[in-house]
């Protein structure tokens, strides 16, 4: 069984984590920003990045980039 903070936003975790673990890491990770999960020989930092609906690159490039003034 892994050891998970009582408090999600002291944002670190020991590896291994069971399946509710995960999920309030991923919760964590959403709500509170970056978190910390140790394996013993290092460090993986789990983020959240949401997802742009504001059209792609090539879209924008298409369309001539930025507006020079």
């Amino acid at each position: 069984m892994s050891q998970t903070p009582q408090n999600p936003r002291a944002n670190r975790w020991q590896y291994p984590l069971d399946d509710k673990a995960c999920d309030r890491l991923f919760t964590a990770a959403k709500q509170h920003g970056p978190q910390i999960v140790f394996d013993g020989d290092g460090a993986f930092t789990v983020s959240y990045a949401k997802t742009a609906h504001e059209g792609s690159a090539r879209e924008f490039l298409t369309n001539g980039g930025p507006d020079e003034d």
